[in-house]
C-alpha cells in the first residue's frame, strides 16, 4: 500500500466518522419555563423520560426562570428557543410588536381560579373587599370580566399587590380572595390545610376558554423543522404518560426530590386529564374567540390576524 492509499483510507475513516458524528448528534432545543417546575410541566418530562425527544432527534433542555416575567422576552431576543407563557401576556406582547407568536401548547383549559374565603360564596359578595394579585396590571381583565357577570366593576373592589404570596394573604386575611392561583395547585394546598375556601373559574363567568401554558417563539423559527418535532415528540410523551403517570413521576421525584410532596403528587392526578392531545395544533376558533376577548377589552388594541398570533408547526 503507498503513501497516497493510506491517506486516502486514513481521510475516509476521519471523515466517516467526523459525518456520522455530526448525523447522530441531536438538535438542541432550549425551553424556558414559565415558573418552577411543576405538574403542569409533566408532557415535558414523561418526553423526556420515555425518549420521545431522543427519537426525534432532539436534546432537549428545561430552564427554570430567575423572573417569571422574563420567559418570553428572551425568546423574543434569540436567547432561547421556546418558552411556556400564557395567553394575556402574549396578547400585550404581540400589541407591543414584540416578535413572538403561540405555536403550541401543554394545556388545552385554563388553570386560573379565582379564590375567596369559605363564607364569600358568590361573586357578587366581593363588593367591597380586598382582592389579592401577584403583580399590579396582572389579572384585571379576567377579574373584571367575572365581577361584571355579576354587576360589579373593578372599582367596586380593592386590589392589593401580593408578590406571588397568593396563599399567605389569603390564609392570614390581608385578603379575601385572590385572583390568578392555580386550581391544580394553589386551590389544592389550602383544601389540603384545611382552610375553608370558596373557588370560581373565569370560564363560568364570562371569560373565554383558552389554552394554558403556551409556546412561544419567534415568528421566524416557526418553520424550523425541529419544533414540529418537538411538538410531535411531546404528543408521543402525554401518551406515555397517561398510560404510565406514576411511572414518569416516580422518574421525576428522583431528579427532583423537590416534587415529592402531597400537594405535588396530588397535582400531578389533577393535570394529567388536561393535557392537550394535539400540542403543536392550534384551535384556530377558540384562540380567535380569546384574540376578540383581549380586543374587547383594550389588551390588544388593534385587530390583528390569527397568524400573528399563533402559528400551527406540529405535524
Amino acid at each position: 500500500m503507498n503513501k497516497i492509499q493510506c491517506f486516502l483510507i486514513t481521510f475516509i475513516v476521519c471523515f466517516g466518522c467526523v459525518f456520522g458524528s455530526f448525523a447522530n448528534a441531536n438538535d438542541k432545543v432550549t425551553v424556558i419555563l414559565d415558573w418552577f417546575l411543576n405538574a403542569g410541566h409533566q408532557s415535558l418530562l414523561a418526553a423526556q423520560y420515555s425518549g420521545a425527544f431522543a427519537r426525534h432527534g432532539l436534546d432537549v433542555e428545561l430552564i427554570a426562570p430567575a423572573d417569571p416575567g422574563t420567559p418570553p422576552r428572551l425568546v423574543a431576543a434569540g436567547q432561547a428557543d421556546l418558552a411556556i407563557s400564557y395567553p394575556i401576556q402574549l396578547g400585550m406582547m404581540v400589541d407591543k410588536h414584540i416578535p413572538l407568536v403561540q405555536v403550541g401548547s401543554l394545556l388545552n383549559q385554563p388553570l386560573d381560579v379565582l379564590i375567596t374565603k369559605g363564607d364569600i360564596k358568590s361573586i357578587k359578595e366581593l363588593k367591597g373587599k380586598k382582592i389579592g394579585v401577584a403583580i399590579a396590571g396582572d389579572q384585571q381583565v379576567v377579574l373584571g370580566t367575572m365581577l361584571t357577570s355579576a354587576g360589579l366593576s373593578l372599582s367596586d373592589v380593592q386590589l392589593v399587590t401580593v408578590n406571588f404570596q397568593l396563599e399567605q394573604a389569603l390564609m392570614t386575611g390581608a385578603v379575601d380572595a385572590v385572583i390568578g392561583a392555580g386550581r391544580n395547585y394553589e386551590l389544592f394546598d389550602l383544601q389540603q390545610r384545611n382552610v375553608p375556601v370558596s373557588y370560581f373559574y373565569p370560564e363560568d363567568y364570562g371569560v373565554p376558554t383558552y389554552d394554558e401554558l403556551i409556546f412561544v417563539a419567534r415568528p421566524d423559527k416557526t418553520k424550523e423543522p425541529k419544533i414540529g418535532r418537538f411538538m410531535q415528540a411531546l404528543k408521543e410523551g402525554n401518551e406515555y404518560l397517561q398510560v404510565h403517570p406514576d411511572e414518569i413521576l416516580n422518574k421525576a421525584i428522583k431528579d427532583h426530590p423537590e416534587l415529592n410532596t402531597s400537594l405535588n403528587k396530588a397535582a400531578w392526578q389533577a393535570t394529567l386529564p388536561l393535557n392537550s392531545k394535539e400540542p403543536g395544533k392550534i384551535d384556530q376558533p377558540k384562540t380567535q374567540k380569546f384574540i376578540n376577548f383581549m380586543v374587547s377589552k383594550n389588551v390588544m388594541h388593534h385587530e390583528y390576524p390569527i397568524s400573528d398570533y399563533a402559528v400551527q408547526t406540529g405535524r
